[in-house]
């Protein structure tokens, strides 16, 4: 485990009170930064840059919820507050109208 994977791993046990391996890859703290550049370090639902003043802290969403799924399809750049709305709204394998599919959707062609 690198030393940015291993403070992450021990700042979410602090913080959440949960092990990042428990489910986790080993290299996760690598695969969510590489999402997150992708993205531009950007909200891929509202867009808005990582900003911790603002509320606006960057995560990497994991659309089927399994954290061992890691495939590029699967995730998604989100701040705090769409990760909460999305990940209690988005289904996977639900039907959404055309109009309604957002950037992210269609990039990976959900809906």
């Amino acid at each position: 485990m690198t030393a940015v994977a291993e403070l992450v791993a021990t700042a979410v046990t602090i913080k959440w009170g949960c092990n990042v391996a428990e489910g986790y890859p080993p290299d996760w703290a690598e695969i969510s930064e590489r999402v997150k550049a992708a993205a531009g370090h950007c909200c891929e639902h509202c867009g808005h840059k990582h900003q911790v003043a603002t509320g606006h802290v960057l995560t990497v969403h994991h659309l089927d919820m399994d954290p061992s799924n890691c495939v590029s399809e699967n995730l998604v750049a989100l701040c705090q507050r769409c990760h909460l709305h999305v990940q209690a709204r988005f289904i996977p394998g639900q039907v959404v109208m055309e109009f309604a599919r957002l950037g992210w959707m269609v990039k990976r062609g959900l809906g």
